[in-house]
């Protein structure tokens, strides 16, 4: 896994979706303990360790040498700390403080924002298209080239949706979505902008510049995946 591999903060942010999805997820806090250096960080994970399951004489002997070697402020006797009990084990959820980085928030607002734009442009288009295919007149060269293009541009708004929805639960499927979809909107939209007669420079510049600030930021999201005030790292 990417902890053996050196990977440290990429396996953090795996093993963080872990225990979101399974609080009492024994392997993951295990290496969530491995791949934290704070020591609130690693206290919170023997604790949930312990609570998880009540015999594993590791996590206890880790716990108490860990306890040892803290400040004496932090430090406190063995019997003090909270003991798992016979009903379900109540994980602390140290994920929960684990703020979104804010180039997430923003590439998860831009991607809710241009997918609604998508859909509802796509929706007009077409609503259009169907209007003048009834009414008497000239048609276009090509009939369904306009139809096509609003189609294209209600699925891309769906993608766009869904990859929304999956950056905001922080899922690593939405941070591959964004940038495949943003490289995506980075090649489609200069370009349709260049062939256009003439051709619309500042469509091209607004398209691309957009576009490639969006994959920045989308790679930029991963750089510290968890930031918070405390480094991106849970605490007690």
């Amino acid at each position: 896994m990417a902890a053996k591999a050196g990977q440290i903060e990429q396996a953090r942010f795996h093993l963080l979706d872990v225990v979101e999805q399974d609080q009492t997820n024994e392997a993951a806090w295990y290496w969530l303990y491995q791949v934290f250096d704070r020591i609130d960080d690693q206290r919170v994970c023997l604790e949930n360790l312990i609570l998880i399951n009540s015999k594993n004489m590791w996590a206890k002997r880790e716990l108490l040498t860990l306890l040892e070697s803290s400040a004496p402020a932090q430090a406190r006797p063995a019997a003090a700390r909270p003991r798992a009990s016979a009903a379900a084990p109540v994980v602390q959820k140290a994920v929960q403080a684990q703020g979104r980085p804010v180039a997430l928030k923003l590439v998860t607002a831009f991607w809710t924002g241009i997918s609604l734009i998508f859909i509802g442009g796509g929706l007009i288009s077409a609503v259009e298209w169907i209007v003048s295919q009834t009414q008497p007149g000239p048609r276009a060269a090509f009939p369904l080239l306009d139809l096509t293009l609003a189609v294209i541009f209600v699925i891309t708004g769906i993608l766009g949706l869904t990859v929304a929805v999956a950056l905001f639960f922080q899922s690593m499927a939405g941070v591959y979505g964004s940038l495949f979809l943003g490289l995506g909107l980075l090649l489609a939209g200069p370009t349709f902008s260049l062939i256009t007669e003439p051709p619309n420079y500042i469509a091209m510049t607004c398209t691309g510049g957009i576009s490639g600030m969006i994959v920045l930021l989308t790679l930029a999201s991963q750089l510290n995946p968890k930031d918070t005030s405390q480094n991106g790292r849970p605490s007690g």
